[in-house]
């Protein structure tokens, strides 16, 4: 019996490491900020400039995506570790615009951006 338990297990276990996997992202900055390694799969380097990847001069000194993303407090902080969340969303979910994003980033539409992030994580997103 112990032996048909394990030859059952260990072919579940090669049948689990050969089929492709679904990955499941979340939405919220505290998911993207805890799966740095996700964003590869999204052509994102968390270690781009925040200000470069949406065009308007915020941090002075210049912070990086995965600092904006860790950004703790209320108003350009919770612009940055919002926004970063909704880009990264958009470019996971086709239903959410990446160019609305940005330019919502730009125009510091917190109120906007938010939304998009409620709405987005009400649903299942697979890339």
């Amino acid at each position: 019996m112990i032996v048909i338990g394990t030859v059952f297990l260990v072919s579940i276990f090669i049948l689990s490491m050969t089929q492709e996997k679904n990955i499941v992202y979340g939405c919220t900055p505290d998911f993207w900020k805890n799966n740095l390694e996700l964003w590869k799969n999204l052509g994102v380097n968390y270690n781009d400039d925040f200000d470069k990847t949406f065009g308007k001069d915020y941090f002075d000194p210049d912070i990086t995506l995965q600092q904006a993303i860790h950004a703790e407090g209320v108003g350009i902080n919770h612009l940055a570790r919002s926004g970063t969340a909704a880009y990264l969303n958009a470019l996971v979910d086709p239903r959410i615009d990446e160019t609305a994003v940005k330019t919502a980033i730009y125009f510091g539409y917190i109120h906007d951006i938010d939304k998009l992030n409620e709405h987005c994580e009400k649903q299942d997103h697979q890339p």
